[in-house]
């Protein structure tokens, strides 16, 4: 006979011909999943979903943090009702043009922020109304509302309030700026979308690596603001 591996995950048998003995079928995870898990979380069903998991939420660096404050402070909210503890940190996906020129860094930011936001304008169809009637789509329906008041122009500067860009110095500041609004957060940074070019991303890559990472990373929240002053 042969055990029912599915059940048990483990694998053995006595047959006529062959015998196998008891033998896991799957390697088991090293360390456990507690605190390490993530889920993308915008829309309220989905801000629940992550709190009862008990997971970090993860959003993504496209809007002015006011407008993302008042669904992670429910995404907390939840979490301490579901699970009597504090939250994990919220995981932020941030999309980041680093140099040493300011001016230079801007126009790059706006012109490959501005396509990756023109990519999603159009997919999305934020000029549309149907996000309003679409059931845990309430966050595409914010966008979409910024989207019919700006326009592609207003919604790509939307997104560069909320985005990094510019030098160390600037990107620094930005980043204490959110923290003051939101709270700690950890950050996960893209540097290559909207068609960036390779050697432009390598460059903010490099330069994000060098100057602005170390503080970040720095055991001591106070250096981060003394960097940003």
């Amino acid at each position: 006979m042969i055990v029912n591996a599915l059940k048990t995950g483990f694998i053995e048998g006595d047959g006529k011909f062959y015998e196998q003995p008891r033998i896991e079928i799957r390697p088991r995870p090293q360390y456990s999943f507690d605190g390490r898990i993530y889920a993308v979380a915008s829309s309220e069903d989905s801000i629940d979903s992550a709190a009862k998991l008990g997971a970090h939420i993860v959003m993504f660096a496209d809007r002015p943090w006011e407008m993302r404050l008042p669904a992670i402070e429910r995404g907390r909210e939840l979490h301490r009702k579901y699970h009597g503890t504090e939250p994990p940190q919220v995981m932020l996906t941030e999309f980041c043009v680093c140099g040493t020129n300011l001016a230079e860094t801007e126009g790059e930011a706006r012109k490959y922020q501005g396509k990756f936001v023109e990519s999603n304008f159009y997919h999305y169809e934020f000029l549309g109304e149907h996000f309003k009637t679409v059931k845990g789509y309430d966050a595409y329906q914010q966008k979409a509302e910024i989207a019919r008041k700006g326009g592609l122009e207003g919604a790509v500067t939307g997104f560069m309030r909320a985005a990094s860009w510019g030098t160390p110095d600037k990107i620094l500041r930005g980043l204490e700026e959110r923290r003051n609004i939101i709270g700690d957060f950890e950050l996960n940074v893209a540097f290559r979308f909207g068609g960036t070019p390779y050697e432009v991303a390598e460059r903010s890559l490099r330069l994000f690596a060098k100057e602005v990472l170390p503080v970040l990373k720095s055991p001591s929240s106070s250096k981060v603001r003394e960097a940003a002053e």
